[in-house]
């Protein structure tokens, strides 16, 4: 970002995702998809303050433009009082969530906003909301209130920064006060969030029954708040009024035919989930092994977060170590990638082929190539392709994952709700109990005798 400015906001107005020439790219050294983000990122400034930036950059003498380069010590004095100070976040890790991550509140705000919570006006400022006409808003205009999408955008990114960041990474100290200010927010009693898509009221009083509540303009079941302006309102919830688990038995009747939870229900019972906390919690050190030279290391590795695991799963098959812990990964990580199961273990290109290779000699995996897999050993049983950008998955695994109810990604990301060490014994126990990845018999009714 800093570099565009620098530039004095070139091509700010376009929305080509390489709106930068060639040349002009190579020579402020920017990526297309960081300036791109960069690019969305200052088209939210007023106009004002745009100009007030570029203004800045001339220096006093305008002849020291060519001899010192642009002011950029005026340009930071303006861009601190008129924007004010950000948390840095490294542009890899924003690439990576713009890619990864969609939802209500997109990466390149959401992302500084978790960095430093305590900061960002969204994430500590409760704002009163009342019905009007067919749905919520805001009870006097805010410029960005915390909504549904703030929330379900916040869900998904914490997740994935839990999931995509090792143990001991600077960042991930931020994700437990990033949840703490969610749950503040949600506490709030004049705080409504739209949920799910237009309902039939008819239908939902017939089904629901007798109101808890009725005022002007609304009818209250439950946590669930419906405009009565017309037949066809926008649902909303009173957090306020959920249960501890996020939940109220009247949020069912708002899903549809499917049942498929919506991404704002989803997000209401991750962050109320002891579970959830846990994950975004500092890990610890490892059980066993060590650390990373970075002084990092990741729970995704089951040699180091659960080597007991490791243990079992290579007697119960007779494999090596390393096959028994690929195998654990094959069959709870959402996304063990050749490129993540290395990055997780630390192994080289040779240690991860030969274990590959001995797993892949046994009938617990299928070796195949799958478009947008990023593997070749596979569980045996079905085969989900959500979209991208969520990866394709085993059937098996879908019941596992809170991000995932009736096995569609509400949140837009598919990565674990829980620390990594719990979702390997869920997995294993599923193993042991008899409930074990394969494929279904196909069923074939006759019809009659066959003629001769």
């Amino acid at each position: 970002m800093a570099r565009l400015v620098l530039a004095g906001l070139p091509y700010l107005d376009s929305w080509e995702r390489s709106f930068l020439p060639a040349v002009l790219r190579d020579t402020l050294r920017l990526k297309a998809g960081d300036a791109a983000n960069a690019r969305d990122d200052l088209k939210e400034l007023a106009v004002e303050v745009r100009r007030a930036l570029v203004a800045a950059l001339l220096p006093a003498d305008p002849a020291r433009l060519w001899t010192d380069g642009p002011d950029a010590a005026a340009a930071a004095r303006v861009w601190n009082e008129r924007v004010g100070r950000r948390t840095p976040v490294p542009e890899w890790l924003l690439a990576e969530a713009s890619k990864e991550v969609r939802g209500g509140w997109a990466p390149h705000r959401a992302l500084p906003a978790l960095l430093d919570a305590a900061s960002c006006e969204v994430l500590t400022a409760d704002v009163a909301w009342t019905v009007k006409g067919d749905h919520v808003e805001p009870a006097v205009p805010v410029e960005r209130p915390f909504d549904a999408g703030v929330l379900t955008g916040a869900a998904a990114l914490t997740a994935w920064l839990a999931h995509r960041l090792p143990a001991g990474h600077p960042v991930r100290a931020s994700l437990p006060p990033a949840l703490t200010a969610l749950r503040q927010r949600l506490a709030s009693p004049e705080l409504l969030l739209s949920v799910g898509h237009y309902i039939r009221l008819p239908d939902f009083r017939k089904a629901a029954g007798n109101p808890t509540e009725t005022g002007e303009g609304y009818e209250r079941y439950g946590a669930v708040v419906l405009a009565t302006h017309d037949s066809q309102p926008r649902p909303a919830v009173r957090p306020a009024l959920l249960d501890s688990t996020g939940s109220d038995p009247y949020l069912p009747l708002l899903r549809g035919t499917e049942q498929q939870p919506s991404g704002a229900e989803t997000a209401l019972r991750l962050v109320q989930d002891p579970a959830f906390a846990a994950l975004l919690a500092d890990p610890g050190a490892p059980v066993a092994g060590g650390l990373d030279k970075e002084g990092t290391w990741w729970p995704q590795d089951p040699s180091r977060s659960v080597p007991e695991l490791v243990a079992e799963v290579s007697a119960a098959y007779g494999l090596g170590a390393d096959a028994a812990a690929l195998y654990l990964a094959l069959l709870a990580m959402p996304d063990p990638t050749d490129r993540n199961t290395a990055r997780w273990t630390g192994w080289k290109p040779a240690r991860a082929k030969a274990a590959r290779a001995e797993l892949a000699a046994t009938e617990l995996v299928v070796a195949a190539a799958r478009s947008r897999a990023g593997r070749s050993l596979f569980l045996p049983g079905g085969w989900s392709e959500p979209g991208a950008p969520v990866l394709p998955v085993e059937t098996w695994k879908l019941p596992m994952y809170a991000l995932a109810v009736g096995g569609h990604p509400a949140l837009g990301v598919l990565v674990p709700a829980e620390p990594a060490a719990e979702l390997y014994r869920r997995a294993w126990a599923r193993v042991r109990e008899g409930d074990v990845p394969r494929f279904e018999e196909l069923k074939v009714k006759r019809t009659g005798a066959r003629r001769r």
